[in-house]
């Protein structure tokens, strides 16, 4: 699916952002997917995701590492949702997470990243940090480097809320950033 295929998808669906820091859009590159802790608002969430829905990435400020103002915030890619399901057993993912961290699942078919991909090797989150923290700091530089500015949203009246692991979008302001979207996609 090309740019305008997905803008022309896209706008006839439910369209919700899903916020983490630039770690785990690391591994949402590798795997395809995104977890998130078990709490009433996110397991209420997950029961209204249909598959087909869309996603916009948020990355915000590092959990796990050390603060560095060079990395930047915003709208880093979107996606398509495929499948979801409740993972009992979670493994740990051998770098940041802990086994049963983030047990609620949802997983994409179709997935597109704004920065420089073309530089970061598809490998997992814990082989990244076994390489050392300048390894992982490039990946995340070259992951969020075309972001979707909070500023950009804001000239075209389609900011998001930073607060919270997943919300809906209104339709109206979804068309909006929809149209940035596409832009990043060309």
């Amino acid at each position: 699916m090309n740019g305008k295929e997905f803008f022309e998808y896209a706008v006839k669906r439910d369209i919700r952002k899903i916020t983490g820091p630039p770690c785990d859009w690391l591994k949402t590159y590798n795997l395809r997917s995104w977890g998130f802790r078990r709490y009433d608002k996110t397991e209420k969430a997950y029961s209204s995701f249909k598959i087909g829905d869309v996603f916009v990435f948020h990355s915000m400020k590092q959990e796990y590492l050390p603060a560095d103002p060079g990395i930047k915030t915003g709208i880093i890619g979107a996606g398509i949702l495929s499948d979801k399901r409740i993972i009992d057993r979670e493994p740990p993912d051998g770098a940041f997470t802990p086994e049963g961290y983030r047990p609620i699942k949802i997983y994409f078919s179709e997935i597109w990243f704004f920065g420089n991909t073309d530089n970061i090797k598809n490998e997992s989150i814990a082989d990244k940090k076994r390489k050392g923290m300048n390894y992982m700091l490039r990946d995340i530089y070259n992951l969020t480097n075309n972001i979707i500015s909070f500023q950009e949203m804001r000239d075209n009246n389609c900011a998001i809320s930073t607060q919270g692991a997943v919300s809906k979008i209104a339709p109206e302001k979804a068309i909006r950033l929809m149209k940035l979207v596409d832009s990043k996609l060309h």
